[in-house]
């Protein structure tokens, strides 16, 4: 589809947070190391062997590492170079707690210097004055990598955002009113009210759009990036978009349960790329996960909380058709905590690199206290 329809050079990001803990080591599978297949004798994923095009194994990469064949779909994106791949990224939290964990991560923090509000709140007061639409959450509660944004909302469509007037045929008159009255003063109500009504302006023009095209899975996480697409398509001055995807906490049967959560991602994010069209330069989507899983299988053929996980990167400036990965090895000695892959890349990393490469900013302080950065190389 084309996206000739939005605003030249505006950008967004689009921060996905895997929720539940990925298991990074069956997702993008480390098949050159022997002690994989020695720790995980039951869910191991084999690699294809060359010239196979379908079946259950892995996919190859390069000659490192392999793609879950859920993830399929992203197979063009990564071959066009569109799609990077980051290994052994994570954050020092070393809790195990899924709350915890995924607090340090939304808020930008490390264990020393733990913070209160989110990342992405703070990336986006450095700004300039935010519209009615520059941040946007999908979900039925704003996500704590937001909170303390100058302007946001949560919504689990864009059809929640409306006035609800008992005569539908009278809300425009209702606006009108709305609008009358807070133009006559100055101040935070007056201002936030103004905010509210812009943005049920905006979305009334957009309600009636074009269905989405086929391809989208049908799944939360499928809605709200075709949500995304048109908010982007109609050039709002969308800045930053929170949405969450997965249950991806496989301590039971992993096999299906992390085929389907990685088929819906895969499925999802491609279908994103291709409405975006000309657009997904625009456009940059970071996905993270608080944290990964053992390094060996359990007895319930799953796995337990661990430590490092991967990471995908894709739309606009992206250096892809790579893992980036400083492997620590799955040798025992190497493990942090209980059988955890050793964090080798600093998720803050990942995110200051696209703030800093793709919007400009300049401070890394700002949005990440005591980071000093260290560049993994993902765009260009």
């Amino acid at each position: 589809m084309s996206g000739a329809g939005g605003a030249a050079g505006e950008r967004t990001l689009v921060f996905v947070f895997l929720r539940g803990g990925l298991d990074g080591l069956n997702a993008v599978v480390p098949t050159f190391d022997a002690d994989y297949r020695r720790l995980r004798p039951t869910i191991a994923l084999e690699r294809r062997q060359a010239g196979e095009r379908t079946g259950a194994g892995a996919i190859p990469l390069d000659d490192r590492f392999a793609l879950h064949p859920a993830l399929e779909p992203l197979l063009p994106l990564y071959r066009e170079e569109r799609l990077a791949i980051l290994h052994a990224v994570g954050s020092d939290d070393a809790t195990g707690s899924h709350f915890e964990a995924q607090d340090q991560m939304e808020h930008g923090a490390t264990a020393a210097v733990p913070l209160t509000g989110g990342w992405l709140a703070r990336w986006l007061r450095t700004g300039a004055d935010a519209g009615a639409l520059s941040a946007l959450a999908f979900g039925r509660a704003l996500p704590e990598s937001l909170r303390g944004a100058p302007s946001v909302a949560a919504v689990t469509s864009l059809d929640d955002l409306r006035l609800g007037t008992r005569d539908p045929g009278r809300s425009h008159d209702f606006a009108d009113a709305l609008e009358r009255l807070y133009a006559r003063e100055s101040g935070l109500v007056e201002r936030a009210g103004a905010d509210a009504l812009a943005l049920l302006r905006r979305v009334e023009e957009i309600r009636g759009d074009a269905a989405p095209p086929a391809g989208y899975p049908e799944s939360d996480f499928g809605r709200s990036l075709a949500q995304v697409a048109r908010l982007v398509r109609r050039g709002v001055g969308l800045r930053a978009v929170a949405i969450d995807q997965g249950g991806y906490d496989t301590h039971v049967g992993q096999d299906l349960l992390l085929a389907d959560e990685l088929r819906d991602l895969g499925t999802g994010l491609a279908a994103f790329d291709a409405d975006l069209g000309d657009l997904r330069e625009q456009v940059t989507v970071v996905c993270l996960t608080e944290f990964g899983r053992r390094m060996y299988e359990n007895a319930g053929l799953g796995t337990d909380h661990g430590r490092a996980s991967c990471a995908f990167v894709t739309g606009g400036g992206v250096h892809g058709g790579r893992v980036i990965a400083e492997w620590p090895g799955l040798a025992e000695e190497q493990a942090e905590g209980p059988g955890g892959l050793r964090v080798t890349l600093d998720y803050r990393d990942v995110l200051w690199e696209a703030l800093e490469r793709r919007f400009g900013a300049t401070d890394p302080g700002a949005v990440f206290p005591g980071l000093r950065p260290r560049r993994p190389g993902i765009f260009t």
